[in-house]
């Protein structure tokens, strides 16, 4: 069995209003790509994609996320996959919702395999 297999996950993107509206679509492109990616190198299945274009981190009522916490209510997926938890929530750890599903970062996740060789 491949690593990962059977896992449900969802992915999320989110950019800030920040630049232009080109280039907050390339950032999505770029975070949705690397996710897929890693997703499929490690044979775990996604649900759904989700994103937030131009929103700040610290604003819960994203339409995109809105619909993630929906979904994971009705059971499509696990786990979220996001390139930096800082996609989800931006501001203080302290005051950083309490997410009913587990988080996988892209880049913690890259760098334990770094650590680890």
């Amino acid at each position: 069995m491949k690593e990962g297999q059977g896992k449900r996950v969802a992915v999320y993107c989110r950019v800030d209003a920040g630049g232009s509206p080109e280039a907050r679509l390339e950032a999505l492109s770029v975070q949705r790509q690397r996710l897929e990616n890693y997703a499929q190198r490690r044979g775990l299945e996604i649900s759904g994609c989700y994103g937030d274009n131009g929103l700040p981190g610290n604003e819960e009522e994203r339409p995109g996320m809105k619909q993630l916490m929906r979904d994971y209510q009705e059971g499509l997926f696990e786990e979220v996959l996001v390139v930096n938890r800082s996609r989800l929530y931006r501001g203080s750890r302290e005051k950083e919702p309490s997410w009913p599903f587990l988080i996988c970062s892209l880049n913690e996740l890259e760098q334990r395999e770094l650590d680890l060789r």
